[in-house]
């Protein structure tokens, strides 16, 4: 595994978040442990703001919109997702699922303190058995972030399960997709998104400078 990089910025206003429960989360905090303690394993500053703007310039305007996030963590990027519809003011949906109980009972306290849980459903459980039957009940994904398992197959496997629901003008997000594992390792979403573009091609747009270890994100849209 090559040395960690960090891309998550800690030095900003934090007026620039769009959720003043999460900007209060941020407060005094100065480094990578401080932020787990906060806001759990989240993409952080200026991750959460990309999410944020990628969810609310792309919604449907005539409502509908289905929005998918696996790996709620403790929900810091759950409440970009559901600030984003709830800003927008289009009707829709946030729905996510997180593996750890502990996680989602947190995930929980943290969307009604932020004031979004009428915009939220929480499950809890793994993310490819929550997607197998979620999809059955949808007609049409608007825009998923896939953060569970980070590992290769994992990705491929959400990616695959929401794929029949993707439109051309869905969005998909993907969080710690540049490339860290030495060769024999697992790929992780460095891997998965070579998978998904050889497979399924459409269009990938990278972000390097964002998020932390692992850092990078990407946007994927056929």
């Amino acid at each position: 595994m090559k040395t960690p990089i960090f891309c998550r910025i800690f030095d900003y206003r934090k007026t620039l978040l769009p959720n003043e429960y999460l900007a209060s989360l941020e407060e005094g905090v100065s480094d990578i442990e401080q932020a787990k303690v906060r806001t759990g394993l989240s993409v952080g500053y200026p991750g959460w703001t990309l999410l944020y703007y990628s969810v609310l310039c792309g919604l449907d305007r005539t409502g509908g919109n289905i929005i998918v996030e696996t790996g709620t963590n403790i929900g810091c990027s759950t409440i970009m997702l559901a600030q984003a519809l709830k800003d927008s003011g289009y009707d829709g949906h946030v729905h996510t699922v997180e593996l750890l109980e502990e996680n989602y009972r947190a995930a929980v306290e943290n969307i009604e303190k932020a004031g979004l849980s009428r915009y939220v459903s929480l499950n809890c459980g793994n993310s490819t058995d929550f997607l197998k039957e979620f999809t059955k009940n949808v007609t049409s994904i608007r825009f998923a972030f896939l953060d569970g398992a980070h590992e290769q197959d994992h990705v491929v496997e959400e990616f695959e399960l929401i794929y029949p629901l993707l439109t051309d003008k869905s969005m998909v997000f993907f969080d710690n997709t540049y490339q860290i594992a030495e060769e024999g390792e697992d790929q992780r979403v460095h891997g998965a998104l070579k998978i998904i573009k050889s497979r399924f091609g459409g269009n990938l747009i990278n972000f390097e400078n964002t998020s932390w270890f692992t850092p990078g994100q990407a946007i994927w849209q056929k």
